[in-house]
């Protein structure tokens, strides 16, 4: 199996808007144009492919990022330099392969960043997401209602010697 993180080309937003979409309950609703807005503020506007196949996708965005998402925000507002792990989707033909933890090393080796942040549902509960996240070393450090749902704010120290805030 070949494996590979590559950018975000516009041929892949079919897949990247059906993907989220079957998920949309543990992301957040997605068109085009936003998908399009997004990829340009991101950090990392990643697919990750398998064998040439679409297996998922992934979307981070550092400090300062013209990114408007409110728990981007609300990280920002706590946190001078950090990573922000917006989405991350595995196709679900792809699962229990180890790809996520491919994924997350990668992600986590490569931000240059002292924090990477994200959040994950708690109501309506993404137990899946929260067991993976802590078994990687995330800590809630704080709760927040966000489109609808309660999530679990996260964070894990990736360079405890650059760290500034909390």
């Amino acid at each position: 199996m070949t494996t590979r993180l590559r950018p975000i080309e516009p041929t892949d937003h079919d897949d990247v808007l059906g993907l989220n979409e079957r998920h949309v309950e543990l992301t957040a609703p997605l068109d085009g144009t936003r998908l399009a807005e997004l990829v340009a503020w991101a950090d990392r506007a990643l697919v990750l492919d398998v064998d040439g196949a679409f297996a998922g996708f992934v979307l981070t965005y550092a400090s300062g990022s013209a990114y408007d998402g409110e728990n981007f925000g609300w990280f920002s507002e706590r946190y001078d330099d950090l990573a922000y792990l917006d989405r991350v989707v595995v196709h679900e033909d792809f699962r229990r392969r180890g790809l996520a933890t491919l994924l997350y090393d990668e992600l986590e080796g490569g931000c240059g960043r002292p924090v990477m942040a994200l959040e994950v549902n708690l109501d309506p509960p993404n137990e899946p997401s929260l067991a993976f996240h802590r078994a990687r070393g995330y800590t809630e450090v704080g709760q927040r209602e966000s489109g609808g749902h309660v999530v679990s704010m996260l964070v894990k120290r990736l360079a405890p010697d650059l760290l500034t805030g909390p």
